[in-house]
């Protein structure tokens, strides 16, 4: 038994050479595996590196030295000056001065409130016809009325080819069509010749 062991051991010997070469062949190509993978994410850290350090881009690097000398330039005694020229003491002042009285533009301004074209109230509604609208105490102020409108909105009984008959359709409506009650929500003085003056 000693004889076959000791034989055994002996050819166990003589393959031991290629087992070890056979051995380093597998492990080098396990490191060359490993090689491969340790290159290729160090590469991969240093390209993301590179991509959130904006410090080291060209583009990025100019942009921070432009935005370095604009702060390195901006002096505060100039814009404190700036400042106080245009919106402090020094800035223009617009004080009240006498101006000579002129009758003509006065003149101009009453002709204008009495020349009111055909069909627009005046700006100051007659007694007479004030009653007849009836009392604004009288008005029910739950009255249901419209808020929203648009002028888009065609009134009723009015086509887009009345106009092309030849007459005013706005004035032919005018005569048969009444009027529409509304409630001021605040008090108006017409400026131009087109408004109406109204009281809340």
């Amino acid at each position: 038994a000693k004889e076959k062991y000791e034989k055994s051991l002996d050819e166990l010997s003589k393959c031991r050479p290629q087992y070890m070469e056979s051995m380093e062949h597998v492990f080098d190509q396990c490191q060359q595996h490993e090689v491969k993978r340790l290159t290729f994410l160090k590469e991969a850290l240093l390209d993301i590196k590179r991509h959130l350090n904006l410090t080291e881009s060209q583009n990025y690097s100019s942009v921070y030295r432009e935005f370095e000398r604009t702060i390195l330039a901006v002096n505060t005694q100039e814009d404190l000056k700036w400042f106080s020229n245009n919106h402090g003491p020094g800035m223009h002042m617009n004080w009240p001065q006498f101006e000579e009285y002129n009758p003509e533009a006065t003149n101009a301004v009453a002709k204008r409130e009495k020349k009111r074209p055909d069909g627009v109230a005046p700006s100051t509604p007659n007694t007479e016809h004030a009653g007849q609208a009836g009392d604004r105490g009288s008005y029910d102020k739950n009255q249901a009325y419209s808020t929203e409108w648009s002028d888009d909105e065609l009134p009723a009984g009015y086509s887009g080819n009345e106009t092309n008959g030849g007459g005013n359709s706005f004035e032919e409506d005018s005569g048969t069509r009444g009027g529409i009650r509304v409630r001021a929500l605040y008090d108006y003085e017409g400026q131009e010749q087109d408004e109406l003056t109204f009281k809340a």
